[in-house]
């Protein structure tokens, strides 16, 4: 019993925690997105394209939900995988001031999108180190 214990408090939580921010960020956008289209009459599949608001409504809903539940998981680190996705936040409220068109931050997305994986990869790397050589 006493390794069942120790195996839980071991285990990372990092993809699930991403896998739900994700989903929170999507389906905030969509409100959003839904919710301006109301308010304005006009019909979505009209003129539908991505607002300002809604993108930095989600990214938002993203870094946030994001940072909770990593400081759940590894609070020692919690702000490390947050860190990469902060760019995005910063630009997309800078885009929503300027109220230009959101096309832009698709590359931004894209590249912290990158350098999480590769944050994420590197401090797996680094964590499974000494196990294996203590294992030795």
């Amino acid at each position: 019993m006493h390794k069942r214990s120790r195996r839980r408090s071991n285990e990372d939580y990092t993809g699930i925690a991403f896998l739900a921010a994700a989903i929170l960020g999507v389906a905030t956008v969509a409100v959003v997105e839904d919710v301006m289209y109301s308010a304005t009459g006009v019909p979505l599949w009209s003129t539908w394209h991505f607002q300002p608001v809604s993108i930095f409504a989600g990214a938002l809903a993203f870094v946030l939900l994001l940072y909770l539940l990593q400081r759940i998981n590894n609070r020692v680190s919690a702000m490390a995988y947050v860190e990469p996705y902060l760019p995005l936040l910063v630009l997309s409220g800078a885009n929503l001031v300027l109220k230009v068109n959101p096309a832009w931050l698709l590359p931004v997305v894209l590249s912290c999108i990158a350098w999480s994986v590769t944050r994420i990869r590197k401090a797996r790397a680094h964590r499974s180190l000494p196990r294996r050589a203590s294992g030795s």
